[in-house]
This record gives structure tokens, sequence and C-alpha cells, in this order.
């Protein structure tokens, strides 16, 4: 790392970008090294800007909503993670939507709407992370998906001559069970594309009715989730191949709640939320998340994939 390189950060995104930040400290999973350099965008021209002055330097970037779903490497990540701060939304009564920046937290956006008599998205509430996240990996409980209401995303997409910004529609969006064209293969890793807003298509409902289906699908989590562990929800998606089907069950099966690699376990209470029993390192996590996807593999022939990205020098 270019100990001067941090100077022209400083100077080309803001004095406040700082280098060797300890990334476990804004992840669920409370694990993981060191980011080279760390921003943290408070509006939506902050994110533009720190983007683009790291695509200009050819310089691995990262965006980190609230830090779930996402597991930094002990080793660090090698470029600039950008802390995504940005908090504004505009409601429209008259069309029932919402315009929000990618920063907005989901249980922010849900108690806001419900103020105004605007509902739809209840079955989200209790789910953790942004709107931004959300979109990007498609989260859904409860058979809905946020796809369902998303009207259009406006996206920074790097391109081989600089960033564009695109108002893409859903069908751009190519959304599918816990994916988004986003988390696609078909980006450089290093060089995503970064959603800066959504506009969001709610349903007019009453208050008293939203906030009964709020509590009603919180409850719900709380009686078969561990929502008082260190974890990163669901760690694997579930799969629509052959028997078994949900990925709590066929870790059940296999065993994973009596698994341990060094501090990190499966939950006793849902086989599906690997977590940080005590003091797990990122290494810990990973290579219990691989063992148990080789029992799986072994007697089910079903190849889990996670839904947590694994970030940085792997």
């Amino acid at each position: 790392m270019d100990k001067d390189f941090i100077q022209i950060l400083k100077k080309q995104i803001g004095p406040e970008t700082e280098d060797n930040v300890l990334l476990r400290n804004f992840v669920s999973l409370k694990a993981g090294g060191v980011a080279d350099y760390f921003y943290v965008a408070k509006n939506i021209s902050d994110l533009s800007l720190a983007v683009s002055v790291a695509y200009k330097h050819k310089l691995p970037y990262f965006v980190l909503g609230g830090g779930y779903n996402v597991l930094p490497s002990d080793s660090g990540f090698p470029g600039l993670v950008i802390k995504n701060e940005c908090s504004n939304i505009v409601f429209s009564s008259e069309s029932s939507t919402a315009i929000v920046d990618s920063g907005v937290h989901l249980g922010k956006l849900i108690n806001l709407a419900a103020g105004r008599d605007l509902g739809g998205l209840e079955f989200l509430f209790g789910v953790p992370g942004t709107i931004g996240g959300a979109i990007y990996g498609n989260a859904g409980a409860f058979n809905h998906e946020i796809s369902d209401f998303v009207r259009s995303v406006t996206v920074l997409v790097p391109s081989s001559d600089g960033l564009k910004i695109l108002k893409c529609d859903p069908k751009w969006m190519n959304f599918s069970y816990r994916k988004s064209k986003l988390k696609s293969d078909m980006w450089d890793s290093n060089f995503r594309p970064v959603i800066l807003t959504a506009t969001i298509q709610l349903v007019q409902r009453r208050k008293d009715e939203i906030l009964r289906l709020m509590q009603e699908h919180l409850s719900e989590k709380k009686r078969v989730q561990p929502l008082g562990e260190i974890s990163a929800g669901s760690f694997f998606m579930n799969s629509n191949e052959g028997k078994g089907g949900a990925a709590g069950y066929m870790l059940d099966k296999v065993g994973a709640k009596n698994l341990r690699v060094g501090g990190a376990a499966f939950s006793k209470k849902h086989a599906n939320f690997l977590i940080n029993k005590k003091n797990a390192s990122a290494t810990d996590i990973k290579n219990l998340a691989l063992k148990a996807k080789e029992l799986v593999k072994d007697k089910f022939d079903i190849t889990l994939n996670e839904e947590v990205e694994y970030i940085g020098r792997w």
C-alpha cells in the first residue's frame, strides 16, 4: 500500500478518508481484517465521487451497507471500502411511491412509510440491512421479494469509457431468487455497479394494519431465528433442485448444529444461521461453511450457494 496514496484520496474524495480501518467493526459477523482505505458517504454525491475516484485510479472498491451478508477476509480488503450512509427518502402519496437512497435502512423506510399509510414491505420488517443491499441481493421473506416492489433503480455502472448513471427498470435488473443482475458474474468483482437510489412502489394501507403485519412478521422471525446471536442472517440460499430444498433442513440433516471450527458454529435454533460464537476469525467462518457444504453435497448431491459474499484477499 502506497503511504502517499491516502493523501491523494483525502484530496480527491475528502479529508475524512482513512486508511487501515478494521472491517469487523462494520459487519454483522464481527470478523475480518482491515480495509486499505475507508470512507463514509453521507449523501449520493459523496458516494458517486468516491466510486468515481476509485475507478479512475483502478482501485478496487466495495460499497458496504448494513454489513449483513458480507464477510471480509482476515487479510483485509485491498482497496477502498465505502460505507453507505446516504439516507434521503422522498414519499409521494399520490403515486404511493418512495424515492429512497441506497443507504436507507429497511426498518426506517418501513416505519416512515407506515406513518403515511403506505405499506407493502411489512414482510421485510426485522430483516436488517439497507435498501441498496436488499435490492442487490433481492431480499425476501414469507414468499415475497423486494423485486416485486421495485419500479426503477438508479445505478452507477462501470464501462470502458468511465462510469455511467443508468435508470434501470426491473427487467434490466434481471431479478431472481436472492440475486439481481448486479450480483451476477458478468462484472469484474473489483468494480461492480453501485446502486444510488431506488423508486419503490408501495400500497395504500391503514397504519394500524401495517403495524399489525409488521409485528406478526417480526414475532415469527423471533420464533424460528436466533436473532440475538452474532450472524449474517441466513448463510446459504435455499435450493430448488432435488430433495431437500430448504438449506436449514439439509444442514440439520447432516448434523451442522454439531459442527464447530474455531469460534464459529451453527445456531442450535436454526441450522442455516452460522454464528460467531466466540471470537471467530473470518477463516473459521468460511472453513465451517465449506465443511457444511461438503456434507450437504455428499448426502443430497446438492451444492449450497452462500447468500453471504466473501470480500477481500482470500
